[in-house]
């Protein structure tokens, strides 16, 4: 039992801390803009994409999935693997699901620069492609067709992380691709935290004012 707990809170806080690196705030601060000033003062790749443009908006989506795959990784199958548990082997998922929950927290609230993050769906999707690459293609789907039709960034993040625990459930209930219900809770987690930070977002998509994709925003602009 000691050694499933040293594991569990070593797993966890590389988790935190690693999830905590300001991808955003780095990549814009050395184009001159401070991505927390401008836009929704998210310092996610949706936020980078309208003060920044394409290139840096990539280059920071894809260090918020790393940020989120590394350790949910790592947990599973190194850190807290089957047989560095040994008879605990059974809370390998439930490790691994902490972890990539404590990531996605420290993209949220990262440690570093006063616990001012983004909304973490990027670092979601890192997290849920560790746990199962194939909810996170099938999840996919549900994240880029709702942004073809509306061009609502927010709209398609909140619908394709609703899939993810889902997706995950279904593939429980025919035992198909190693899901656990570790993993379906961990989604559900991540996605109701996901959604939550988009309540703002929400309100804006009824009233009709929601930024579109394509739409930049001035480095001026304040939140």
């Amino acid at each position: 039992m000691a050694n499933l707990m040293l594991r569990a809170i070593f797993a966890i806080a590389i988790g935190y801390f690693l999830g905590s690196i300001p991808s955003g705030l780095i990549v814009t601060n050395k184009l001159g803009v401070d991505v927390r000033k401008v836009g929704s003062g998210k310092t996610g790749a949706t936020n980078v994409l309208r003060s920044s443009g394409l290139k840096p908006a990539l280059i920071v989506a894809l260090a918020d999935v790393v940020k989120g795959l590394l350790p949910t990784f790592f947990a599973m199958h190194f850190i807290a693997s089957s047989a560095a548990l040994g008879s605990f082997s059974a809370w390998t998922p439930w490790v691994a699901g902490a972890t990539g929950l404590a990531a996605i927290a420290g993209h949220n609230y990262p440690i570093y620069v006063g616990f001012k993050g983004g909304r973490g769906v990027a670092t979601t999707a890192g997290v849920a492609f560790g746990i199962s690459w194939q909810t996170t293609l099938i999840s996919a789907v549900f994240f880029f067709a709702p942004i073809v039709k509306t061009r609502y960034v927010s709209l398609g993040s909140m619908v394709g992380a609703a899939a993810l625990p889902l997706i995950e459930l279904v593939f429980l209930l025919t035992h198909l691709f190693g899901a656990q219900p570790a993993y379906v809770l961990t989604l559900a987690v991540a996605a109701a935290a996901i959604i939550i930070s988009h309540k703002d977002n929400i309100d804006r998509i009824r009233r009709g004012v929601e930024r579109k994709i394509g739409e930049k925003v001035s480095p001026k602009a304040t939140a």
